[in-house]
């Protein structure tokens, strides 16, 4: 019976996980339904010889985003940029098979340990590059904001809006690194001992918080122009977002220009965020970025076309990182099982 009651928590979120995951397929089936079948496999069969350049923009925006986080590796730490590149490939995987998309993270830290980054310094690696990329995604948000205020030939409150944002969005910006500099880690620690004082695994953490919240100090003290070099690496991956939306869209006929393509891919950022309790935010991505393209006035197979081809680029960067993931695990367990023997 303990067993049972102790079961039911993982199945409810496994049926919760399986439950999200029908949703958001039956969402993309009624938006393909809808946009009709026909249509969108005419601008298909449009790639033609062009089918694999829908890889490489997202090539160029991964390899921007891991120069972004080994921007915040210690100093001392010599990590192959191949090693960063498939570690945070990995990691977005896993984060595409869950609905918060951050289970991925600390297992991007523990894919550096073979190169002598320790647990610590790793998973502060983590939060500081998140906080770079979320800082350049809000500036990249605004950008997004001021082109479409543009297009809509209302410069003047634009630029009021954009004003008010900006400083809220530097208040913001302030407020998360302020807030790393305070021991979260060790704040964290505190509160488990609290909920669970006599669990053995809570008191082996408090060196390891110590650690994170020490590189965590040491970082924006001591590195601070290595965090604007992070956060300037991950506004060019979101920059290259924009060129992957004119690619993909001059490949299947429909081209957009630089503006739109902006607005799409700036403006699509919020939609993912709310997407994000469907796993991948499959099916609600792909109807909030469609209607986001319809209302720049893209005709609604192309938008559906442009969406799905994203979603299959996800899926084969996906499938990388994934088998990365499977080879390197492979590979632990036969070096284990080597030391074991000798």
């Amino acid at each position: 019976m303990a067993r049972r009651r102790g079961g039911e928590p993982a199945e409810r979120r496994s049926a919760g996980k399986a439950a999200a995951v029908l949703a958001g397929g039956l969402l993309l089936a009624l938006l393909l339904y809808h946009a009709g079948v026909g249509p969108v496999l005419v601008r298909l069969g449009a790639l033609g010889w062009g089918t694999p350049f829908i890889l490489l923009p997202y090539l160029v925006i991964a390899a921007f985003d891991a120069l972004g986080w080994r921007c915040t590796l210690p100093a001392q730490a010599r990590v192959p940029f191949g090693a960063v590149y498939l570690a945070r490939m990995a990691g977005e995987a896993v984060n595409s098979l869950t609905p918060t998309a951050v289970t991925g993270e600390p297992l991007k830290a523990h894919l550096l340990r073979a190169w002598g980054v320790s647990a610590a310094d790793g998973v502060a690696s983590i939060v500081i590059a998140k906080t770079a990329l979320t800082v350049s995604q809000i500036f990249f948000i605004l950008l997004g904001l001021a082109a479409l205020f543009d297009r809509l030939d209302q410069e003047a409150l634009g630029a009021a809006w954009l004003a008010l944002l900006m400083v809220v969005a530097i208040a913001f910006c302030l407020t998360l690194v302020r807030f790393q500099r305070r021991g979260p880690a060790l704040a964290v620690w505190r509160w488990l001992r609290r909920l669970v004082p006599r669990a053995g695994f809570v008191a082996r953490l408090e060196g390891g918080a110590q650690g994170i919240d020490a590189r965590l100090a040491d970082f924006y003290r001591i590195e601070r122009g290595a965090f604007l070099r992070s956060t300037l690496w991950h506004l060019c991956g979101w920059l290259g977002g924009i060129f992957e939306v004119m690619l993909l869209t001059a490949l299947i006929g429909t081209p957009v220009g630089l503006r739109d393509a902006l607005l799409i891919e700036a403006l699509a950022q919020p939609i993912r965020a709310v997407a994000l309790v469907i796993p991948g935010g499959l099916g609600a991505q792909e109807v909030g970025g469609v209607a986001l393209c319809r209302f720049l006035g893209v005709p609604e197979p192309a938008a559906v076309t442009l969406w799905l081809l994203k979603r299959a680029r996800e899926l084969a960067f996906d499938g990388v990182g994934l088998a990365y993931l499977a080879r390197w695990t492979a590979s632990r367990r036969t070096r284990i099982e080597a030391g074991d023997a000798a």
